[in-house]
């Protein structure tokens, strides 16, 4: 299952929907409409996904999805942005990183990959990456990425506990703290298909930023012992 959180992307979602299914047919594709003021949820309905509504917020629009795919007994879940930034394309290498994890992150910062992102935003990112790999106990290069894959006991994890305000590093500390195996793959990514990102606003960035390294330290501080998960979920994913 695919879970596509989107806000006023009503130009690029079914573009985002037509791309998933074009490299896994028969895949459900599940757009969690949070809030829009645009025609998000039917644009994604006439390209064939499952809409679902949440209240505003990321975070929120993705609790929503884990437990709808959770109740569905999804062999597994990819989450992919609604701006056109994660090429599906790199769907398959995802898929693949969980025959050996149970959580993986497409990463901008590894080999290099994708388009130049600004120097403010780089350095942003590495910080929190920096932050969030010392109370996670790994290193991490990408904390902000959105493009993840993961197994039934992980989303399980989600479904009965997720964050409602800040979903980013924090959750991948939470995951690490569990003892869920993390893993990261390189994964080149695009500038938006158009529109504006809340980190577009420097005040908005800034704010995020701080609330996330909050939320890491207080992750990382709630679970401070670390055990190997031994998830009954052991069998190779299917990629159909």
């Amino acid at each position: 299952m695919v879970i596509v959180p989107a806000r006023d992307e009503g130009p690029r979602i079914a573009a985002v929907v037509r791309g998933v299914v074009a490299v896994l047919p028969g895949v459900e594709v599940v757009v969690i409409e949070n809030g829009s003021s645009d025609d998000t949820a039917e644009r994604a309905r006439e390209a064939g996904a499952t809409v679902l509504h949440s209240q505003v917020g990321y975070a929120r629009a993705l609790r929503v999805g884990f437990a709808h795919a959770h109740a569905s007994g999804a062999p597994w879940v990819v989450t992919v942005d609604g701006d056109g930034q994660h090429p599906p394309e790199a769907l398959a290498s995802l898929l693949l990183g969980l025959d050996d994890a149970d959580l993986v992150v497409g990463s901008r910062f590894l080999q290099g990959a994708g388009y130049p992102v600004p120097a403010r935003r780089r350095l942003a990112i590495g910080a929190l990456s920096a932050w969030a790999s010392l109370f996670g106990g790994q290193a991490l290069t990408d904390v902000t990425s959105g493009l993840r894959a993961m197994r039934p006991g992980v989303v399980a994890d989600f479904a009965s506990a997720y964050p409602t305000d800040v979903a980013d590093g924090n959750v991948l500390v939470r995951a690490l703290r569990a003892g869920w195996r993390v893993r990261e793959v390189p994964v080149a990514m695009r500038p938006r298909l158009g529109g504006s990102s809340q980190h577009q606003s420097p005040r908005k960035s800034a704010l995020f930023a701080l609330r996330m390294a909050q939320l890491c330290v207080r992750e990382g501080l709630s679970h401070p012992g670390r055990a190997p998960r031994l998830p009954s979920d052991q069998a190779p994913v299917g990629r159909g």
